[in-house]
């Protein structure tokens, strides 16, 4: 009994169309007994205007720390379940800090262009992090139990006896178009959890241009089961067409998606 998993992100019809970038960002990462995916949404409006950059640190980092953590403690499954809150407290923590490092890295070697000090002049200063200032979502799996991050908008949902469903708590502070953020000065505070033993075969991440390109929250869940599903046989990669389609027709959006399957 093994991990699959997937990440697929596609630009969105309104960036196709604008000629921007995608700033959303996907990956996973499976090891013998465990298995990270992370999902994360660059803002990208006009002063977090190195967001895409930022979103791609974001997954990188929280993969890294979460292999860090688990070799550093000997596995998920021998720390989760003893202080859950305190644990991911501890994990959120090390991927911000390592947010910042490659945030700081990065503007040492590309500091801002004219354009780029033309905006930061225009806000009277711009913090560094606000410029890639982005939002993520990490699961990780064991063969013994799940964990969950999250900061700011996107899903995250489980497979649990053969349906999808929320897992996360919801965070109040979301509303509209406002979203919590890893460039937020409480950052760590504004991260949500939760860890289950047992219980789920598989989970997807999406940022918020997925579940906005549905009508309602059961054609988003089914599309999440057919998404675990395609992982489980190998066709995940061909869901990149679709996603282009659903942000054509719904989001416009920049849609991202990273999933991991226990492998019966």
């Amino acid at each position: 009994m093994g991990f699959k998993g997937c990440a697929l992100s596609v630009r969105g019809a309104s960036h196709e169309e604008a000629g921007e970038v995608c700033q959303d960002s996907a990956r996973f990462f499976i090891a013998e007994d465990f298995a990270v995916a992370a999902v994360s949404d660059g803002h990208g409006s006009e002063k977090h205007f190195r967001s895409a950059a930022g979103s791609e640190m974001a997954t990188r980092v929280a993969i890294r720390s979460i292999c860090d953590f688990h070799d550093r403690n000997g596995g998920l499954d021998g720390i989760f379940p003893q202080n859950p809150a305190n644990t991911a407290r501890r994990v959120a923590a090390n991927i911000i800090c390592g947010w910042n490092s490659e945030i700081a890295a990065h503007i040492s070697l590309m500091p801002p262009d004219e354009r780029e000090r033309a905006i930061i002049e225009k806000y009277g200063g711009i913090a560094n992090e606000v410029m890639y200032g982005a939002t993520l979502i990490v699961a990780g799996m064991t063969k013994k139990g799940c964990f969950g991050l999250q900061i700011g908008d996107g899903s995250f949902c489980a497979m649990s006896d053969g349906e999808m469903i929320f897992p996360m708590p919801e965070d109040a502070k979301l509303v509209g178009n406002l979203t919590t953020s890893l460039c937020d000065n409480d950052a760590i505070g504004n991260f949500r959890y939760f860890y289950k033993e047992g219980g789920y075969s598989g989970v997807m991440l999406s940022s918020d241009g997925l579940i906005n390109s549905f009508k309602n929250e059961d054609d988003f869940l089914r599309f999440g089961k057919r998404v675990l599903t395609a992982v489980e046989n190998g066709s995940a990669a061909s869901l990149g067409e679709h996603l282009k389609t659903r942000s054509r027709a719904g989001s416009r959006d920049d849609i991202s998606v990273a999933a991991i399957k226990l492998d019966d």
